[in-house]
């Protein structure tokens, strides 16, 4: 039985944590994720999924902000034989966190690296057309997503992929094949394919009208569940609104708008609304 130190913060990391309690090759002797934060309109602090689910299986939690001393410590003293990181983002792993873990750190990550490095793997291959991806277990090294690569495994991406179908789909996939990152086989990355993708902010979700409607289509799609896609209106007094845009179908090549948000009000459809408001395809 291998022993591991779980990194994540996401729902997606749950998808492998699960997993892992079920797996007689591998036994989870602490789990690793953010502090708590403020978390939505009330900012009321909150657990992410990964401290709300180790809480509720009583599982040895460590909930940091960085990786200082105190924390290595705690890590050190597990004595595991390597470490398994999913959605965990920034403290990145400096050499001293590396050399924790005689079998070293493992990512998964949902592209075929080296292409679709960074933060935001599933909206880009979304919103960029592609039709096929790949969930790749690697071995992180100090740079960003360059470590030598142990394991793709191929996926579709549907013509209707939203991000979060996307997440589900490669994290399923990887959950299915944990086996894999015991692998010895260590293949380095070719850096003349690599691409990187930053971090999505809510600015990143504003709808670019100068797009194709085939793009506008997938973007809407790739932000879902967040930032959410958003444009501006303007209402037949002039005032101009920000709408958030959940969903759309592409008719005939043409964008339709479906189930949108006015800020500060409920969600209702366009159809309901539209002919009080009117899209601002200039800004």
């Amino acid at each position: 039985m291998t022993s591991l130190v779980f990194f994540g913060s996401s729902e997606y990391s749950l998808i492998i944590l699960n997993k892992l309690l079920t797996d007689s090759n591998f036994q989870v002797k602490l789990v690793v994720t953010k502090i708590d934060k403020p978390f939505g309109r009330n900012q009321i602090t909150t657990p992410n999924p990964v401290a709300q689910f180790a809480f509720g299986h009583q599982l040895n939690l460590l909930q940091i902000e960085a990786f200082s001393e105190d924390c290595r410590l705690k890590i050190e003293d597990c004595h595991a034989d390597l470490a398994l990181c999913v959605a965990f983002g920034p403290p990145f792993f400096d050499e001293a966190m590396l050399n924790l873990f005689p079998q070293g750190i493992i990512n998964i990550h949902p592209s075929p690296l080296p292409k679709y490095r960074g933060a935001t793997p599933g909206p880009w291959q979304i919103i960029n057309g592609e039709t096929n991806s790949a969930v790749t277990f690697f071995q992180i090294d100090l740079l960003p997503d360059h470590g030598p690569v142990i394991y793709q495994i191929p996926f579709t991406i549907s013509p209707h992929e939203t991000s979060s179908s996307f997440y589900q789909k490669a994290f399923n996939l990887a959950a299915n094949n944990l086996d894999k990152i015991l692998s010895t086989n260590r293949t380095p990355q070719n850096e003349s394919q690599k691409s990187y993708y930053p971090k999505l902010s809510k600015e990143s979700g504003k709808i670019n009208w100068n797009w194709d409607q085939l793009k506008i289509y997938r973007f809407i799609n790739a932000m879902i569940p967040w930032p959410i896609a958003w444009t501006y209106i303007l209402a037949k007094d002039g005032a101009k609104l920000k709408l958030k845009v959940f969903s759309a179908q592409l008719i005939s090549g043409k964008i339709e708008i479906k189930k949108v948000q006015i800020e500060g009000k409920k969600s209702t459809f366009w159809s309901e609304i539209s002919s009080y408001y009117s899209l601002d395809f200039e800004n």
